[in-house]
């Protein structure tokens, strides 16, 4: 059966597609509607062995979805380092799409984004996703809350200012109505996100039972149910990392250092290039496992990291590492959490 190249870009309501024979002979060109019937429709048209070649994008997980059934490869590439398609002084849809066929079938190196065969996880990283944009829109609110009060004159400290008990003596306090108002919006605000958030974690709660894992890594010292549920989440396989230094990379905590000629561009500087929630996830864990009364693993990690480093942020960075570390290893392996086995 002959090899054929496919080219996707899909967007939100047109889709592009070209297919190249091995020879890197233009098959078929062809535009059409942004749905799952005509996708479907397209590709089954084509006879071969089908390798398909999408950018990710909002679109790419439903692209996924479908096609992944139903064709031989699907590689879905990080569209920053496609510097041939995003640089193209040229650039158009139909070319882009042209571009990405050829890339596969020159089977050039690119970044590829990780997708999971499992519709209920791919759900279930859309429920957590909506649970940390909640959380983060509860700290923007509080943010602007406090502002308010700042920009009166009113100094705010602690978290009294949003309790519905202690709202009322700072609004006193302000003196223009109309200021008071604002607030009051502020407020109704918060308490709308908080409610919203509450009933996100009570679904992500629901979800999280179909993945045993879950558990396993929620009694791991300073993660946590929310940590444990962000982590299989974001990652969704633990094998699909094959050092701990790509898993590194992946979650921020990574160091990357730039060179040219032999000679140092700058200063190493944690690489940017990963998931900001799983690192923010891994500090947050550090800080719980810090605050625990017990001498666990991740406190002995970080006293012999800073004997050695004499660098606080060094051996912190070093312990988020043997943290995230840990949770992979637990899960890939099957096994529970024990403090006196020092994992990953």
């Amino acid at each position: 059966m002959a090899r054929m190249y496919c080219g996707l870009d899909a967007g939100s309501s047109v889709c592009h597609i070209a297919v190249q024979a091995e020879d890197g002979t233009l098959v078929e060109r062809r535009e059409f509607q942004t749905s799952e019937a005509n996708l479907i429709e397209v590709f089954e048209r084509i006879r071969g062995e089908l390798h398909v070649h999408v950018e990710a994008s909002e679109l790419a997980g439903w692209v996924h979805g479908i096609l992944r059934p139903r064709v031989a490869r699907l590689v879905t590439s990080h569209p920053p380092e496609n510097k041939w398609i995003s640089g193209d002084s040229q650039k158009s849809d139909p070319r882009d799409a042209l571009k990405l066929a050829d890339l596969i079938r020159r089977n050039a190196p690119v970044k590829e984004v990780y997708y999971s065969d499992s519709a209920p996880r791919r759900a279930f990283k859309m429920i957590v996703q909506h649970y940390d944009d909640l959380t983060d829109q509860e700290s923007r609110i509080k943010f602007k809350i406090k502002a308010v009060y700042r920009q009166q004159g009113i100094r705010v400290t602690g978290d009294t200012v949003y309790a519905p008990a202690g709202r009322s003596a700072y609004l006193a306090r302000v003196p223009m109505e109309a200021v008071r108002t604002v607030l009051q919006h502020l407020y109704q605000v918060l308490d709308q996100t908080l409610r919203t958030r509450d009933q996100a974690k009570a679904q992500m709660g629901e979800a999280a039972k179909l993945f045993p894992e879950i558990e396993r890594l929620d009694k791991v010292p300073g993660v946590g149910f929310v940590g444990a549920c962000q982590f299989s989440a974001y990652i969704q396989n633990p094998n699909r990392f094959s050092t701990k230094r790509k898993l590194w990379r992946y979650c921020r905590l990574a160091v990357s250092h730039r060179s040219s000629d032999g000679h140092s561009l700058g200063h190493p500087r944690i690489d940017r290039s990963g998931v900001g929630r799983l690192k923010a996830m891994s500090r947050s864990a550090f800080l719980g496992a810090m605050r625990r009364k017990d001498d666990n693993l991740f406190k002995r990690c970080f006293r012999q990291s800073w004997e050695k480093s004499q660098n606080q942020d060094h051996a912190r960075l070093t312990t988020q590492r043997k943290i995230v570390s840990v949770l992979r290893a637990l899960w890939r392996d099957g096994t529970d959490y024990n403090d006196d086995i020092e994992k990953g």
